[in-house]
């Protein structure tokens, strides 16, 4: 069990930090800095990169970037190509949540690169999933696959059920996007397995409500209804408003599928609310394309079609062909 935080040594953090990043305890992290370690171990690099990854596993963005920016420059000066590894992945995650893909891209690319020359496996797994993500909503399927199988590999082959969870669930969303409905529910089901047995509550909150959405384009709406309510309080409990704002999202999919545009409306403002005050806009524009698509319902055009043009612009300034392309299809 990890230490209170009041018997914390200040003179070495880290172990504490990182076992409780790694039972996704992140608001007690974001809370310990650095009222609890004090201005000398607040500078150290390390630390910093702890609870910037925290602060951005909560949604606080800005916090995120700027703790990992100072780190990834004393890792740099310092000639610490793992900590700059580290700095530049968290960086791509904060530019990926505000819907700077070319950005995103650069830093994963960069770190890719460095876990390749490190040989550092797990951390290869890692960077690859989360550049496949990016590639494909640039609008290359073909390698984004390619990423998501070297990820894959890597973690079955460590045993990383965290990579685990987080590739099966990326590339649940792209099979999902692309159609292939049996195949996405598939690995949404081995995301949610592997999150659970990781332990984490944001993580197994994300894979349902993956699991959740994949049931939606199945037409399960029970299955879709229940995981996306358990996925909610998970979401709470962790603290992430990111992560309840996606479940609000997915709500509203599930409320206009029910033929209930009105709830649909109000859970999609909702959630692009809290989209557009946590900085994310890749969430602000989905949110803002169901909300075009439930004012169509309800027969208010002119609203509808703001709407849509909110989202569109959003998604053209994020370079998300794929998501452009769904909005032209008139998909959220």
């Amino acid at each position: 069990m990890t230490p209170p935080m009041s018997t914390w040594s200040p003179d070495d953090p880290l172990p504490h930090l990182r076992s409780l990043l790694a039972e996704g305890r992140y608001q007690e992290v974001f809370d310990a800095y650095p009222l609890e370690l004090g201005a000398p171990a607040a500078r150290d690099p390390a630390v910093a990169l702890s609870v910037a990854t925290a602060a951005t596993r909560l949604g606080a963005l800005d916090v995120g970037e700027d703790l990992a920016s100072r780190a990834h420059e004393a890792f740099r000066e310092r000639i610490d190509d793992d900590g700059r590894m580290r700095s530049l992945n968290l960086l791509g995650a904060v530019h990926f949540e505000r819907g700077a893909l070319a950005e995103a891209a650069g830093h994963f690319s960069q770190a890719l690169e460095l876990s390749r020359a490190l040989k550092d496996v797990k951390f290869r797994a890692r960077v690859a999933n989360n550049l496949a993500t990016v590639v494909y909503l640039q609008g290359w399927p073909e390698e984004a696959r390619s990423l998501f199988r070297e990820a894959l590999l890597a973690s079955q082959r460590l045993g990383d059920r965290r990579g685990l969870a987080d590739t099966y669930h990326n590339l649940g969303i792209a099979l999902r996007d692309i159609g292939e409905l049996v195949e996405a529910r598939r690995a949404e089901e081995q995301a949610v397995r592997h999150a659970e047995q990781v332990g984490d509550p944001a993580l197994i909150a994300l894979t349902l409500t993956g699991y959740a959405e994949t049931a939606l384009a199945e037409g399960e709406m029970e299955v879709s209804a229940e995981a996306l309510s358990r996925a909610a309080a998970l979401a709470k409990a962790a603290g992430n408003a990111l992560g309840e704002a996606e479940v609000e999202r997915v709500r509203a999919e599930h409320a206009l599928k029910s033929g209930d545009p009105t709830l649909a409306l109000t859970r999609a403002e909702a959630a692009r609310t809290t989209a557009e005050g946590l900085g994310s806009r890749q969430l602000e524009g989905e949110c803002a394309a169901i909300q075009s698509r439930a004012l169509a319902a309800l027969g208010r055009r002119g609203e509808a079609e703001a709407c849509r043009g909110h989202a569109e612009q959003i998604f053209q300034q994020l370079g998300a062909v794929h998501l452009l392309a769904r909005l032209d299809q008139g998909a959220s």
